[in-house]
Parts: structure tokens; sequence; C-alpha cells
């Protein structure tokens, strides 16, 4: 998505990857440079989350050194918030997704409420710009989810 985005709209296109704070498997690869010749464990980072989807300890090599240049920053998330955007994606919107396909909804807040967010939007003239733009959250994962499943996701968020 991000090489496409960036091939299609160039600069206007402002790609953000967000990864659970416990598997940051590509944030780390960027900021170290060394993309798939260090892991999260390397870390002291257990590599455990709900995200099971972006339970990644290592990043690809190959995505690393091909979109990480286009990448406009990393976030992380934590479980607990996964199953907060999860529970407010079905409350809401009746959309039911897997704890991964949830993270990428904190992209836009986090840029609006985080100081480097903010600094990030001034430093790239986005403020002014923001009323025109569309914010697409990827959010692959949920439709085969098992119901009974699908039901423990709900129930933890249901219980935080």
């Amino acid at each position: 998505m991000t090489f496409g985005l960036k091939k299609i709209f160039g600069e206007h296109a402002h790609a953000f990857f967000v990864e659970p704070t416990h598997s940051p498997c590509f944030l780390l690869g960027l900021a170290t440079e060394l993309h798939d010749k260090v892991s999260v464990q390397d870390f002291h980072l257990d590599n455990r989350t709900a995200a099971d989807g972006l339970a990644v300890g290592r990043a690809s090599a190959f995505v690393g050194r091909t979109v990480g240049g286009m990448v406009s920053g990393c976030l992380t998330i934590a479980d607990e918030r996964l199953y907060s955007l999860l529970k407010a994606f079905a409350d809401k919107e009746a959309i039911y997704l897997e704890p991964s396909a949830a993270a990428g909804a904190i992209g836009p807040v986090k840029l609006f409420q985080e100081a480097a967010g903010q600094a990030y939007m001034k430093d790239n003239q986005l403020i002014r710009r923001m009323g025109d733009s569309t914010h697409i959250v990827w959010a692959t994962g949920g439709s085969m989810v098992p119901k009974d499943v699908m039901n423990g996701y709900y129930a933890e968020a249901s219980d935080k």
C-alpha cells in the first residue's frame, strides 16, 4: 500500500506504520538502519502481543529497504488500546476487526494529539490541508475470525 500510494501521489501521501509496543520490528529496523539484521529481542522486548498479524520480531529486509524511505513515521500501540479500538469499530460502525487490524486507526489520533505528530504536520505544512485530506486505515482482518474468537476479543475490550 505504501509503495503504491507513494508512486501515485508522491509527496502528497504520508504513510505511517503502526506496530505493537512489544513488537516494533519495522521501527527498530529503520531506526538502526539494520532492517532484518536486528530483532525486537535485541532490545529486550518479548514480541508478545494480541496483534498476531503484527507479531513479527524481525522486519523483512526487502520491505525495509524498498519502502523504508517512503514511510513518514512509525507509531506504537499498546494491546489495551487495540482492544478499545476494536470495540469502538464494532459499536460505532458494526465493523469487526481483529486486534492487529485495528492498529492503524491510532495514526490520525496520534498525529493530532502528540507533539511529534503536530510537529510533523507543521514541518510538512499539512495542518491547513487537513480539511481536504483523506486518512486511510489499512484494516484487513476480521471477516474470517470465528465468531467465538471475535466475541472473546470484544469481551477483552469490555473488561478494560
